[in-house]
């Protein structure tokens, strides 16, 4: 927590959570590889964002609990398709793997996780669009996209939303689990 001058603040997002199975095939890949690559740290907090808060005073902890207690997380499929660099547009800065899901359903959880965070005024609306993604590496300085093959994860559920708490540090962020929905 940091102090934000009278109040306590925490950096937060809700972000949908890997299987141990998938977590371990992903991990596999990114040492194939990114290991070793000059200019990359690997991610090794994997977990689909579904929405990020940013800083958040540490009081409204129980309204975002309500919040996102109300969403019902399903058990959506979600298929692992090609690397993508990002931002799209402009110097990289992540490698990620593009996800899909049938039936839209991963982008309904997104958007219902959004629309319950808004309602309560926990979440501003519009900004980028939305792009469902597992970041796997950051440039350590602005990058260059690269040939990437043979991403042959296979495809998982969603088991569950979490509320986490993101403290940056030189290393790397550092993400603590405040609040867990599992996936119905």
């Amino acid at each position: 927590m940091k102090s934000g001058g009278s109040e306590d603040t925490l950096r937060l997002f809700v972000a949908g959570d890997l299987p141990g199975e998938t977590r371990r095939a992903v991990e596999a890949w990114q040492r194939r590889a990114l290991d070793g690559r000059e200019g990359l740290r690997l991610n090794h907090a994997l977990h689909i964002t579904l929405a990020f808060l940013g800083t958040v005073a540490a009081s409204r902890l129980p309204e975002l609990t309500a919040a996102l207690s109300e969403v019902r997380v399903p058990r959506c499929q979600v298929a692992v398709e090609e690397p993508l660099f990002l931002p799209i547009h402009g110097a990289k800065r992540v490698v990620a793997l593009k996800l899909a899901s049938r039936d839209g359903e991963l982008a309904r959880l997104h958007a219902d996780v959004s629309a319950a965070l808004a309602a309560g005024g926990l979440l501003e609306a519009g900004g980028r669009p939305w792009r469902p993604h597992l970041t796997v590496a950051r440039f350590r300085r602005p990058g260059h996209p690269f040939s990437l093959q043979n991403v042959n994860i296979p495809e998982f559920c969603v088991v569950r939303a979490v509320l986490y708490s993101s403290l940056l540090e030189r290393a790397g962020a550092v993400h603590t689990p405040l609040a867990v929905f599992p996936a119905s």
